[in-house]
């Protein structure tokens, strides 16, 4: 049975092992040479499995993004073009990011469906047997030189550091960066996972037509391909028809001998149809159809296009292909989509063809979508999603096919393949929708679609499949569960170490013993498929184990079930321990726990493992051990008794020493008769145990595990109660009303030593009711007037007999000041109502102390009882009467009071600041009514005369008091004329400066308040201006020009121009003329002469009415003279004019 078993495994390495429903897709990038426009990238992803499960698509190692797919729900994804397509030369022979990944944890189909204007195709991925590391490129043949087709080949790579090499390819080929394949006969480059390179011709070169076909592609690590034409022509010399020609690659351990074809849509005699063989090997023979010699025979990398001519026709319109070959070969379909409408040469196809073998599955299950693929056409300028369709299915004979549980037409197949007997195809077309196909028997399924000028075609399912073990319900026995993927086979023989297990003939087996396993599986007349082993395990036993301790614990490992020895070299702590250490022995294995604190109780746990010795299967166990840490924990602790002499009465047996039972305890007199644990000095009666304070007591405490302990009982007595009346001083009448206030809560911290202790305080008049501790108590806020005697009674908390003492209360001497009453006058001297004065300044005429501290008020109640203090600095708007009150350590408290009395002084009423004309004098005169006077001028009179501009004070004494008054005499600012506008015969005055109002004079005439002149006669005029002080009069002189108001631009010598050239002698002379919507057409300057000849640019304006403005400045003077008016222009070559 062995020997059975190794030949199955021989056949398993040199199977077919296509698949295209996978976990795994790749799809390598691509060049667009066409250049056209409405670009669509989309990825149709569908499945066969009923429960939903994410596939995750990547570009270069990241996420780009999720779709989530399950049966009757497939999913299309949008790829951007940058992902996937690239038209940029920049991108091609070098290591790009572009490529795309696509994962997930169950099998699913995946292919990429792309279209440009008028051009489209479909790549159907082979999952992934699609990678390896030997493939032969393939494109198909460019018949036509044109600069918009190509050959391109792309290498996606799916590990780090792979090393790719290209070569085979003619020295003709001419590469789009410009190297040969004469100067350039080999390429090498390496490549990280994820990345891609694309190769690419231009197919305007003779030498590129198929220079490239046959190209060897090897590399050290798995690499997936795509190849083809973007775009490409083969069927002839059409210089204006090409499409898309694109699919996957395999490697060539994938390839096979048998293939059949079903033509397209296009034409025989068309070249449109037909087939593409590319030799892996020496001396390959192709054989067509029946025919018993071979058409030819190729060399590594040659290849042959098989005509259109040997399709036979089968039924009234379907035709077969059936093509062998004696060695492994590349097939690709050259096919038409679409022979209606005179474009057939437009809608070419180019799609791989698997090999045909028995073990196809005998179903596909489900392609989603199959109709759809985006594109805009001519005939379709806003596009079109659903493209005609035809499904072609090739069968074993005899299978019974349904089509989404239908079965086909019979005008559709079954159709005999010439030569190949022991298989017939089908041909559906209009086929849409989301499809499952399923058969009797082995079944492949392709496309051929097309519309307008839009042709492809493409296998979604049509590779044979290889069992592969998978698991579920476990990793290891028990749990693990076994099943053959795909569960698509008619018989199953599962083997433990190559022995055949009885019964075991499903596709699923549940191990209940380690080994390899592996199953061998039938389908039909094909020789059986074994899987590659499955390796299982044993699981690791998991145990549990609890040790109670008062210390350390010595573990020796060892199986509960497994009948292996331990390796003591296996032996590892998984987890550690918390509260200790656990130690393993190298040599043997033993493991040692230490607690870190063996005297603090707790639970401890850690883990270890530790496997057997079998090599190849090998048991292990982990153990979840429990550590009880159980010490005796004792804690010292005090007892206390009242103080009855000194001595104390204790019960020993109700100190708490240790929180752990159930334990004993005996009571020793010292730690070594606690130690020896004898009778020999223990306490035999701990109820009733005298002593004084400080004795320590030893307990000796044990728990049932053996474990013990010494704890200490400190034995004290409760605090007495103690007074000391000497402690509290005289009291202070601190209202100054007489009366002491005493809060007797206050007294108590300074006469009893622990008052936050003695907490029942309380105080009587009488020393009998104090002894007798009534209800006849003192009230907290208790006062007296003269010398008193009252008691004290303190309360024990700890139910210890009371303190009672008199105390008694004596009132203090006030402070002494020098006087208490200071009378005060202070003068206003700024007239604001507030003087500002600093109460501190006469503290010295009540006391010279130091020590004194002092507060002010403003009321005696505040300060007799000491509140609302004010600050020192006080603001007197008035007569104001404030208190100090005096402090000083070892004396009560005393209060002083100040008056303060706040006098007015007066200020002149008719003194105020003086506006004079220039270099004038004035007077300046303070009034009577004032005691005396001091002027700045050093004059003591009420007035002082000849004064001339500038800043003077005089001081003012009234009613005692100073005022210092200040005043200003200032000199008037001339006015100045700083414009003269004028408008046709008005004038307009600008004043500035002075002192408003204005008066106006014209030539020396009548003074008016108007700044505006009327009717001024033309010619030379003087304008006269005085302020309101009228100090001096200032004047300008201006003159009336000749304002021009129409000119004839006729060109007869007459009124041909407005010319102000006569001005240009003016400062600042402007001159610009508007149109009424206020464009400037003109503006007059040295290169023009100030003169207008009616046209702008050139060209006469139009008959109309326009504005303009002079303006200048006469020499040295800085008045504007401003001039405005309007200009008829009646220019003779206007049209309007004429009208």
């Amino acid at each position: 049975m062995k020997k059975l078993l190794s030949f199955f495994l021989i056949f398993y390495i040199f199977s077919i092992s296509f698949a295209q429903l996978d976990r795994e897709h790749w799809f390598a990038p691509m060049v667009d040479r066409t250049g056209n426009p409405n670009p669509y990238q989309k990825l149709y992803l569908s499945t066969n499995r009923t429960t939903p499960f994410p596939v995750t698509i990547y570009n270069n190692n990241v996420v780009i993004g999720t779709v989530t797919i399950s049966k009757n729900n497939p999913q299309k994804f949008d790829v951007l073009r940058n992902y996937i397509i690239t038209t940029l030369q920049t991108d091609l022979f070098t290591p790009t990011t572009k490529g795309l990944y696509v994962k997930a944890d169950f099998p699913f189909y995946a292919n990429l469906r792309f279209s440009v204007l008028n051009h489209a195709e479909i790549i159907t991925s082979k999952g992934i047997p699609s990678t390896g590391k030997n493939f032969y490129a393939a494109n198909a043949p460019i018949t036509v030189s044109n600069g918009i087709l190509n050959f391109m080949t792309s290498i996606l790579a799916t590990e780090d550091n792979t090393t790719v090499t290209i070569s085979g390819y003619k020295p003709a080929v001419q590469f789009s960066n410009g190297t040969t394949g004469l100067t350039n006969p080999t390429m090498t480059f390496i490549l990280n996972k994820g990345q891609s390179y694309i190769i690419d011709g231009i197919g305007n070169i003779a030498g590129n037509f198929d220079g490239f076909l046959g190209a060897k592609i090897t590399a050290d690590k798995a690499v997936n391909v795509t190849n083809g034409n973007f775009n490409g022509q083969y069927s002839g010399n059409v210089p204006l028809s090409s499409d898309i020609l694109m699919d996957q690659s395999v490697p060539v351990e994938q390839l096979g001998t048998q293939f059949a074809l079903v033509k397209g849509n296009g034409s025989i005699g068309t070249n449109m149809e037909g087939a593409l063989v590319i030799a892996t090997q020496d001396n390959t023979q192709i054989f067509l159809n029946n025919e018993g010699l071979p058409i030819t025979t190729l060399n590594t990398g040659q290849y042959y296009v098989v005509p259109d001519s040997k399709y036979q026709l089968q039924g009234t319109s379907h035709y077969n292909l059936y093509i062998r070959t004696t060695k492994n070969a590349y097939v690709y379909q050259l096919l038409a989509g679409d022979a209606l409408g005179g474009s057939e040469a437009a809608t070419g196809g180019f799609n791989f063809i698997p090999a045909l073998s028995c073990y196809l599955p005998k179903q596909i299950d489900e392609i989603g979508l199959i109709n759809e693929n985006f594109v805009h056409s001519n005939v379709n300028p806003a596009g079109i999603l659903n493209i005609p369709t035809k499904l072609n299915l090739v069968t074993e004979r005899g299978a019974v096919v349904t089509v989404n549980g239908a079965f086909p037409p019979a005008s559709t197949g079954p159709f005999d393949i010439t030569g190949l007997t022991q298989w017939v195809t089908y041909g559906i077309p209009n086929t849409t929708g989301t499809i499952t196909v399923v058969s009797t028997k082995a079944i492949t399924a392709g496309i051929t679609a097309g519309s307008d000028a839009v042709g492809y075609g493409g296998f979604f399912a049509g590779f044979s499949t290889q069992p592969v073990i998978l698991k579920s319900g476990g990793d290891c026995v028990p749990g693990i569960v076994l099943t053959v993927d795909p569960i698509i086979y008619e018989t199953y023989q599962w083997y433990r170490n190559g022995i055949l297990i009885p019964g075991a003939t499903s596709a699923s087996y549940t191990p209940t013993q380690s080994g390899n396993y592996t199953c061998s599986v039938t389908m039909g007349s094909c020789a059986p498929l074994v899987t590659a082993v499955y390796k299982v395990l044993n699981c690791v036993k998991l145990t549990n184990v609890t040790y109670n301790i008062c210390e350390n614990k010595v573990i020796t490992p060892a199986f509960t079930t497994s009948t292996q020895t331990p390796v003591a070299s296996t032996v590892a702590i998984v987890t550690a321990p918390t509260l200790g250490t656990a130690t393993i022995n190298t040599t043997s294995g033993v493991i040692t726990y230490t607690p870190t604190n063996p005297a603090v109780a707790g639970t401890d746990t850690f883990v270890y493992t530790f496997c057997g010795n079998d090599l190849i299967f090998t048991d292990c166990e982990t153990v979840t051990v429990t550590i009880n840490i159980q010490p005796v924990t004792v804690t010292n602790t005090t007892l206390t008794s009242c103080n009855i002499n000194g001595v104390g009465t204790f019960n020993l047996t109700t100190a708490n020493v240790t929180n752990n039972t159930p334990v004993t305890k005996n009571y020793y007199t010292s730690l070594a008769a606690a130690q020896n644990g004898t009778t020999v000095g223990e306490i035999l009666a701990p109820l009733t145990y005298t002593a004084p304070a400080g004795t320590i007591v030893y307990v000796l405490v044990k728990n049932p595990t053996g474990c013990k302990n010494i704890a200490e009982i400190t034995l004290n007595l409760f605090p007495l109660a103690v007074i000391t009346p000497a402690n509290f001083g005289n009291q202070c009448d601190e209202n100054l009303d007489g009366t002491v206030n005493v809060v007797l809560s206050d007294i108590t911290p300074l006469i009893l030593n622990n008052p936050t202790y003695f907490t029942n305080v309380r105080y009587y008049a009488l020393l009998a009711d104090a002894n007798l501790g009534n209800a006849n108590t003192l009230p907290n806020n208790w006062s007296y007037t003269v010398n008193t005697t009252i008691y004290i009674r303190v309360e024990s908390p700890d139910g210890c007999a009371p303190v009672v003492q008199p105390i008694n209360f004596t009132v203090g001497s006030r402070l002494p000041l020098i006087t208490t009453t200071l009378v005060l006058d202070f003068c206003d001297d700024d007239l604001d109502g507030i003087k500002p004065v600093n109460l501190s300044q006469f503290i010295s005429q009540f006391t010279s102390d130091p020590l004194v501290s002092v507060s002010y008020h403003m009321t005696l109640l505040d300060a007799q009882n000491d509140t609302a203090p004010i600050s020192g600095a006080v603001n007197l708007t008035g007569t104001q009467t404030y208190f100090i009150r005096f402090e000083k350590t070892g004396f009560c408290p005393n209060v002083a009071t100040i008056r303060i009395n706040l006098k007015i002084p007066k200020k002149s009423d008719i003194l105020f600041d003086k506006l004079i004309c220039p270099k004038t004098t004035t007077t300046l005169d303070a009034g009577p009514g004032f005691t005396a006077y001091l002027w700045s001028t050093g004059a003591t009179t009420p007035s002082i005369s000849n004064l001339p501009a500038g800043n003077y004070w005089v001081e003012l004494t009234f009613n005692g008091c100073v005022y210092k008054q200040f005043v200003n005499v200032s000199e008037s600012v001339l006015p100045v004329i700083t414009s003269i506008d004028i408008n046709g015969t008005t004038v307009t005055i600008g004043v500035t400066g002075g002192v408003p109002p204005y008066e106006y004079s014209l030539d020396n005439n009548t003074w008016q308040s108007s700044n505006i002149f009327y009717n001024v006669q033309r010619g030379n005029h003087k304008i006269y201006v005085r302020d309101a002080q009228k100090c001096a009069v200032v004047e300008k002189t201006f003159v009336i020009i000749n304002l021009i108001n129409t000119i004839t631009p006729n060109g007869d010598g007459h009124n041909d121009v407005i010319d102000y050239s006569s001005l240009m002698s003016k400062d600042n002379l402007e001159f610009r003329i508007f149109d009424r919507y206020g464009a400037e057409l003109f503006r007059g300057s040295p290169s023009n002469n100030f003169r207008w000849d009616g046209k702008m640019k050139g060209r006469p304006v139009s008959t109309a009415t326009y504005w303009y403005f002079i303006s200048w400045t006469e020499f040295g003077n800085a008045t504007t003279v401003k001039y405005t008016s309007w200009l008829l222009v009646k220019n003779r070559n206007d049209s309007l004019w004429d009208k």
